[in-house]
């Protein structure tokens, strides 16, 4: 059947966009940690009807195929599918930006459409607006990131909160257009997120129920006294301290959410330069609790201010509410070189994927590529409450798994809302030491495990956790298969992502 799929994939894409050769395929099927799934073939569409082909063609042969957007999922699977004998849709070549209005603060793209592209778009028109930017790489997918409801930097780093009309290709390669979208010349199509009648926006993220090709997302106002702010703990004993006082402040708005982040100094490291082997005599972990007597945390934010009064009014209430609890605290206004290259205010950095060299000992290549260069690393992302005691329950149980598999705990946090903690964990390693893939997916799952044994279930999952979570109280498998049965009745689209079924597949199906 894979014979005949490809060949009339051929037939609507051509030759060149039908990629079978060993170099590709063996390319797709690496990720950044160890992977045995085998990739039959990459097939890459150029528009919309194309994308409605390839999904027909998949559905009469039979034949699985997994979507990607651009393939910069490090940490998480990459490009590899979560099953075994896909043939990869590869949406890159859809890149166009389709529309933008300054007035109405949006911009509509296509799945090929990257962070850097967005931003250097938006330059050219001399926009006074930005996009929320990711700390992963600039030529990650807007659309990709937001379906897999990655944090941005700034109030809108909640990006499936401000989005809507998604245009999205079924299964079955029907094509439906969520919000007022389904009609023709409706003027709040890009502006209002429900239109009228059942919201389905969201059965379309974290999901194998749609492939979606166009998405608007909402932008926001460069502000016009932004300030730089910066703080330092140096005993993590007392960061629940910290963290009480900083829930209060973006609850009340102080600070506006994912406005601000917590990176401990394992992080710092990793992005900031390489592991110390000389100094370590090629040992490891490194501890700087036992070189250097603590292991601080040291905090980033920025407040989006309408005016110098405001913005001095906010940093009063956040100097007073820190006071105390932190050993620095430095804010820089707008006139401050800190500003000019800022992912807070929509300047896309991969300053962070030098962080998956960490435990490289060769030199880092330019353009950057974790899967081909062979760095070891795996994210983790579990959602905690927003309140200090619970976080350092947790700190604690992470930290020890790190100590005993000989990792350093890579750990930072987000905070999309008032209520929620958003952290992430990565295991960084040398994946071409013997032995290490695996010591590194059992620290993995040790976490996980421990992590969920305590209520703190993940907000994201990687190709390699899609099975790991706890059975559900409720019926929420069977609603799935009912959904899943309906839009895809020949279990063609991504199998096994996403895919919460369980006692209600049937592996027949």
């Amino acid at each position: 059947m894979i014979v005949k799929a490809l060949d009339a994939w051929r037939n609507i894409l051509s030759t060149e966009n039908v990629l079978t050769d060993t170099a590709t395929v063996s390319a797709a099927q690496t990720a950044t940690f160890a992977t045995k799934q085998r990739v039959l073939a990459l097939i890459r569409p150029g528009n919309r009807a194309e994308v409605q082909e390839c999904v027909r063609i998949a559905n009469e042969y039979q034949t699985p195929i997994y979507p990607i957007s651009c393939g910069k999922n490090w940490g998480l699977g990459s490009r590899v599918p979560v099953q075994d004998n896909c043939v990869i849709l590869d949406l890159s070549r859809l890149n166009q930006i389709v529309d933008y209005n300054e007035k109405l603060a949006y911009i509509t793209v296509e799945p090929g459409v990257t962070f850097r592209q967005a931003y250097d778009y938006l330059r050219e028109q001399k926009s006074n607006l930005f996009l929320s930017v990711i700390g992963g790489s600039p030529d990650a997918s807007l659309i990709g990131n937001t379906l897999e409801r990655g944090d941005g930097f700034g109030p809108h780093g909640d990006r499936l909160d401000h989005v809507c009309e998604l245009e999205v290709i079924l299964p079955t390669g029907e094509c439906v257009h969520s919000g007022f979208g389904r009609f023709a010349n409706a003027k709040a199509a890009k502006i209002s997120r429900w239109g009228v009648g059942p919201y389905f926006d969201g059965i379309f993220t974290q999901s194998n129920l749609g492939i979606v090709t166009r998405m608007t997302m909402w932008l926001m106002p460069i502000p016009k006294y932004p300030q730089l702010f910066t703080c330092t703990i140096i005993d993590a004993s007392r960061i629940d301290q910290l963290i009480d006082a900083v829930q209060s402040l973006v609850l009340q708005g102080t600070i506006k959410t994912n406005s601000f982040s917590l990176w401990n100094c394992y992080k710092i490291l990793a992005a900031e330069g390489r592991y110390p082997w000389k100094k370590m005599l090629g040992q490891t972990p490194l501890s700087l609790k036992q070189l250097k007597g603590a292991e601080p945390w040291f905090g980033n934010g920025t407040l989006y201010s309408a005016s110098r009064e405001q913005g001095l009014a906010e940093r009063k209430l956040i100097e007073q509410a820190l006071e105390g609890k932190v050993d620095q605290l430095i804010f820089s206004d707008e006139d401050s070189d800190a500003f000019k290259e800022n992912t807070f205010i929509g300047v896309p950095s991969d300053e962070n994927i030098s962080s998956t060299y960490w435990r490289k000992k060769t030199p880092i290549s330019s353009p950057m590529n974790p899967d081909r260069d062979g760095c070891g690393v795996i994210w983790l992302c579990p959602v905690l409450p927003f309140d200090g005691e619970q976080f350092l329950l947790a700190i604690k149980i992470i930290e020890s798994i790190f100590d005993s598999y000989r990792f350093e705990p890579n750990l930072g946090l987000s905070f999309p809302s008032g209520r929620s903690i958003h952290v992430f964990i990565a295991i960084i390693y040398d994946r071409d030491v013997a032995g290490e893939d695996q010591r590194a997916m059992e620290c993995h799952d040790k976490i996980l495990h421990s992590l969920i044994q305590e209520g703190y279930i993940p907000y994201r999952l990687g190709i390699q956790s899609m099975n790991s979570l706890p059975p559900t109280q409720d019926d929420y498998g069977k609603l799935i298969s009912t959904l899943k049965r309906g839009l895809d009745p020949n279990n063609i689209l991504a199998p096994g992502r996403y895919d919460f079924r369980s006692e209600w597949f049937d592996t027949n199906y």
